[in-house]
């Protein structure tokens, strides 16, 4: 179903999240956070510098792939957001005694919750880099920060900057 313009901006205004099929799973993408944009410029930064030559833009490409893993987590950063990057969840473990330098173990019957942290970014990067082609990677991230608040946090960040700049460093007599 194709959507009018005036709902598309209806949609992006009111911040109503939106879907994204990565595989056989659909994620919710909701609006970013100002911890989520920090996160994707943090891992931005990672990026190889590109400065491609026109006449072997195939074979730069290609050179510089290896290092580009980090597009992976940048996608993942912007799809699962700040918040649901880990998960922490209880598992039960059993306990065991070892004699004999461990040769020997004997269970216990002492079933005890261990909190284990699961990185979803690290699972949804590798399936994100695993099954999804360059052009629909390219539409999911473009898709996503075309409905993030860039502007504000460009507006919010320079206007601190300008803050700390006027602010008096030395007073000379």
């Amino acid at each position: 179903m194709n959507k009018t313009i005036e709902q598309t901006v209806a949609e992006t205004i009111l911040e109503q999240p939106f879907e994204v099929k990565v595989g056989e799973k659909s994620y919710q993408v909701a609006s970013a956070s100002t911890a989520t944009l920090i996160l994707v410029s943090e891992a931005i930064s990672q990026l190889p510098h590109i400065a491609l030559d026109t006449e072997k833009v195939v074979e730069e490409t290609l050179s510089v792939a290896k290092d580009c893993r980090i597009l992976g987590d940048i996608a993942a950063i912007l799809i699962l957001g700040a918040k649901n990057i880990t998960e922490k969840k209880k598992v039960p473990q059993i306990k065991e005694k070892r004699y004999m330098c461990g040769l020997i173990r004997r269970p216990y019957t002492v079933e005890v919750e261990v909190e284990i942290t699961i990185d979803k970014k690290a699972e949804l990067a590798k399936e994100l880099l695993e099954d999804v082609s360059p052009r629909e990677l390219n539409l999911i991230v473009s898709q996503i920060l075309s409905r993030m608040q860039i502007a504000d946090f460009f507006g919010l960040t320079t206007f601190l900057a300008e803050l700390n700049l006027l602010h008096p460093r030395k007073v000379e007599n």
